[in-house]
């Protein structure tokens, strides 16, 4: 999950070694800025298939790749949960 949202944000942002930096603040090395936030997002909802509230997520999330992989690891799992209860319905 890590390297797949590594190279989303190294397509957004052109940052090309993030693959080799994964622990790197991406808002401290100004990876990340206000419209890579908002492309990120997209491409995420995109990618994933998740659907990612900005608002509702702690914002040390988007300091790094973990964090990031966690949060749309966590949206994945509660995805498969609600489609496994509807399917019990």
């Amino acid at each position: 999950m890590e390297e797949r949202i590594a190279a989303l944000i190294e397509d957004l942002t052109g940052c090309d070694d993030l693959m080799r930096r994964p622990h790197v603040d991406l808002l401290d090395e100004e990876i990340l800025d206000s419209l890579g936030f908002i492309q990120l997002i997209g491409a995420l909802e995109d990618e994933f298939g998740v659907e990612v509230q900005p608002t509702q997520v702690p914002p040390d999330t988007w300091r790094s790749v973990a964090g990031i992989a966690a949060l749309v690891e966590r949206q994945l799992a509660e995805g498969n949960e609600k489609a496994g209860m509807e399917s019990q319905i």
